[in-house]
């Protein structure tokens, strides 16, 4: 019970602060996060959706899922939007969980994907967490990629497991070597023919799993719509030479509005997804899509 107090103490101090001129409340809650982060012990929170997640206030994620309730509300939006029961949710980069159980809530099947041992065993943990919502989750601890094998994983500490990455140059710290496997193997038939909707972040490794789905794009449905994290400061040329690809593939794209900092999480407006005609040139979240119209 004390826990559960405790983000109720999170939820009427955002509440509060939402009322405040922009800049002063944002002020005071980087105060309170920066606070949280140092004194804070682990905790469960419960999403806007209702399931329970267990949360290190040290994680920007789990932080922000303890203070608002959400991980990336443009994103959760377009799951919303897009999933149906009985449709396939592919959650590539699951982290500790957030989307898959979004997902979940929705009546989707889901198969949640997460390459780090350690944060598979918290996806793990909070799909127990929420029984109801976990039984319709398959949870599958392997790194995503354009081939079978052996991977590297690079960390950067505490404060953002959420970047653990299989790009060297990336510099982070090598922490594990996991199993790789490519996502048409990862998948069943009867998951594949059913696909909705796939998310996908993992840190720059997108192209090289963008690059492999379409090579086998007949395998999936044609409804099928994707959710990336791009990231073309890694590789311009090699992002740009993918975007030409989707655009030939039929894909549109569509730029999803999202920021990291407390103050955009504690002003946060829905707006729809902004269709692009050029590849973008800096990290945003993007709608890949083979519809005229969202």
């Amino acid at each position: 019970m004390a826990l559960f107090d405790a983000q109720q103490k999170h939820e009427r101090i955002v509440a509060r602060l939402r009322g405040w001129p922009g800049p002063l409340g944002a002020g005071i809650l980087e105060w309170y996060a920066a606070a949280m982060r140092r004194w804070a012990p682990e905790q469960d929170g419960v999403t806007y959706f209702g399931a329970t997640v267990r949360c290190d206030p040290v994680d920007t994620i789990q932080r922000m899922i303890l203070l608002f309730k959400v991980w990336e509300p443009g994103v959760s939006a377009v799951i919303e939007a897009n999933l149906r029961p009985g449709d396939v949710f592919v959650d590539i980069g699951a982290n500790i969980g957030y989307d898959s159980l979004l997902a979940a809530s929705l009546g989707a099947d889901v198969v949640a994907v997460e390459a780090a041992p350690s944060t598979f065993g918290r996806l793990v943990g909070n799909l127990d967490r929420n029984p109801d919502l976990g039984c319709r989750v398959r949870a599958v601890n392997v790194a995503v990629s354009d081939r079978p094998g052996e991977l590297d994983l690079y960390e950067f500490g505490p404060s953002n497991t959420g970047a653990t990455t299989t790009i060297a140059a990336r510099h982070g710290t090598r922490c594990a070597t996991v199993q790789a496997a490519r996502l048409g193997d990862i998948l069943t038939p009867a998951e594949r023919s059913a696909v909705r909707l796939i998310k996908m972040d993992v840190e720059g490794a997108e192209p090289a799993i963008l690059d492999d789905l379409l090579d086998h794009l007949d395998d999936y449905p044609a409804r099928m719509d994707i959710v990336i994290e791009a990231n073309p400061q890694d590789d311009q040329a090699r992002f740009g030479a993918l975007f030409g690809r989707l655009r030939d593939a039929g894909f549109t794209a569509w730029s999803i509005e999202n920021r990291y900092g407390n103050g955009w999480y504690l002003h946060w407006r829905a707006t729809p997804p902004r269709r692009l005609d050029a590849a973008p040139e800096q990290r945003c979240d993007l709608l890949l899509t083979r519809r005229d119209t969202l």
